[in-house]
């Protein structure tokens, strides 16, 4: 049966009126379209094999599968990005952890830069794609992973090197500057978390033993030995972990100068690890 966009669009809508603006973003990515060029469609039909390929994403949509995951991409710091179940979901918190570390690289500086727990490879390629004079290392304990990563950086034509770690048993060199996203999420926070975020998003990237806390205790160990001299670290983190992380990094860096910013929420997020400030 014929029917113009203007009309598809607003019977799906009514079907999935708690979220009517993921239905225009749904055809918006399946035809590579701005919401501009839906608007000059509107009146046009929907090709047969569009209505079809939409019902097959919408019944998705409507079991809870996040769109990333259907359209399989997500935009990050004004670039697409290949999102699969293998890694987590972009979030706009990560962009502000990206503004910190830019703010600490000179523009034509040629500095190391190792990003751990790299997933998407949101974080890494950002930083060599808004300072291409740097050197960037991503790594993560996730074959599949890297796979999202290393497809990103070559969609993205961004040159940096992927590899196999647990953290950073498999890192040999040292760094300007170390950067990560780390699961911190407890167990014990499962309650408090959406649906679709716990049955579709990939649990090795979201949890930590420890409530919360196993990887940071790792990373504390690990990173003194692969920092360079006058380098800095930025690590993102959950709301309700900051004193407690900043007395455990104290530790390892006494001689450092620890901070802790928050995300736009107003909420704890990022922890910083630099040289003392005189």
């Amino acid at each position: 049966m014929e029917t113009n966009y203007a009309t598809f669009i607003k019977k799906a809508q009514l079907e999935y009126s708690h979220r009517p603006d993921l239905v225009e973003r749904l055809l918006c990515d399946r035809l590579d379209w701005t919401k501009s060029d839906l608007i000059y469609h509107l009146q046009d039909n929907v090709p047969k094999t569009i209505q079809e390929q939409f019902f097959k994403d919408f019944e998705k949509l409507k079991q809870g599968v996040p769109l990333q995951y259907i359209v399989g991409k997500e935009w990050f710091y004004g670039r697409e990005f290949m999102v699969t179940k293998d890694t987590l979901i972009p979030r706009p918190e990560t962009e502000l952890l990206v503004e910190q570390v830019l703010n600490r690289m000179p523009i034509d500086a040629q500095i190391k830069v190792l990003d751990i727990g790299t997933g998407t490879g949101i974080i890494g390629l950002t930083i060599k794609l808004e300072r291409p004079n740097s050197l960037v290392d991503m790594v993560d304990i996730s074959k599949e992973a890297l796979c999202v990563a290393t497809h990103n950086a070559k969609q993205l034509h961004a040159d940096v090197h992927c590899f196999e770690s647990d953290v950073c048993s498999s890192v040999t060199e040292q760094y300007d500057v170390i950067v990560s996203n780390p699961p911190y999420i407890s167990h014990d926070e499962v309650c408090d978390m959406d649906d679709s975020v716990l049955q579709y998003e990939p649990h090795l990237a979201l949890f930590a033993q420890n409530n919360g806390y196993a990887i940071y205790e790792v990373l504390a160990k690990q990173l003194p030995a692969v920092l360079a001299k006058n380098g800095c670290v930025l690590l993102e983190i959950g709301y309700q972990q900051a004193e407690k992380l900043k007395k455990l990094f104290q530790q390892s860096f006494p001689d450092k100068y620890i901070s802790v910013l928050k995300d736009y929420m107003g909420l704890d997020r990022m922890l910083i690890i630099e040289e003392r400030r005189i």
